[in-house]
């Protein structure tokens, strides 16, 4: 019996510390399957008593054979805070979603290819294109979404690319976002929106923005309710001081 015991806890140790790697080979795996480019992880620690997952180092990579530069997204930072149950049912429902893209890396290479036309969510822009998929069951309740910069290399004009770098320094959230196609329209398009990529490669940013305009009119809303909870704790505060300084008796 005790050694029984022993290699029942020996195998739920081992369940536990692989646990991370093999959520984070599911994750990539999904990824690739989304954008039909690879994709990495540097580390990824999945909640045992809370339904949560922490992701570090997340990168997209470009198509190998077509582009030197390999990275396409750096995504550093992503929370995200899950019903474990919804997807069980197929619901796949996200409570919170925290994502800080620190750069995105647009590059046409010598023969004028643009790798931005390399994903798959982007081609299909959630219209009902093969692929697209616009009858999945989705939902992000809140999404706090951080863009650090974007970069553009061209390397049509020769050896050397022309570079241009754009610092985008945006902080927003945006709520229930109910398609996936909607969510990686958002991330591309609030990416892209305030540069001058569309001049540059002739890349279509209005039909992410159409794709994405469900969740952009969330943003104002967001904002407002965060203002207001904002006036309503200093409001309350304020009541709580004037029951306390002296003349307020």
């Amino acid at each position: 019996m005790k050694k029984v015991l022993i290699i029942i806890a020996a195998v739920l140790i081992a369940v536990f510390l692989a646990k991370d790697f093999v959520a984070s080979m599911i994750f990539t795996s999904g990824i690739r399957a989304f954008t039909d480019l690879p994709a990495s992880v540097k580390s990824m620690k999945v909640g045992i008593f809370k339904s949560a997952v922490d992701i570090g180092g997340f990168k997209v990579y470009n198509p190998k054979n077509a582009f030197k530069d390999r990275v396409m997204l750096d995504m550093p930072v992503i929370y995200v805070d899950y019903d474990a149950g919804s997807f069980f049912t197929g619901a796949n429902h996200l409570k919170k979603m925290k994502l800080e893209l620190k750069e995105l890396y647009v590059i046409k290479n010598e023969g004028g290819e643009l790798n931005l036309d390399s994903l798959k969510a982007i081609r299909a822009k959630g219209t009902g294109e093969k692929g697209a998929r616009k009858d999945m069951k989705f939902r992000i309740d809140e999404l706090e979404l951080k863009i650090g910069k974007v970069i553009y290399k061209d390397y049509t004009k020769g050896a050397t690319p022309y570079e241009k770098e754009f610092n985008i320094a945006l902080d927003e959230r945006y709520e229930n976002i109910d398609n996936p196609y909607t969510f990686a329209s958002l991330v591309m398009f609030k990416a892209l929106a305030n540069t001058s990529i569309a001049s540059l490669t002739n890349f279509d940013v209005g039909s992410l923005k159409d794709s994405a305009a469900g969740a952009l009119s969330t943003a104002t809303k967001a904002a407002t309710d965060a203002a207001a909870k904002a006036t309503d704790a200093v409001k309350k505060a304020t009541e709580g001081l004037k029951g306390i300084l002296p003349g307020n008796k």
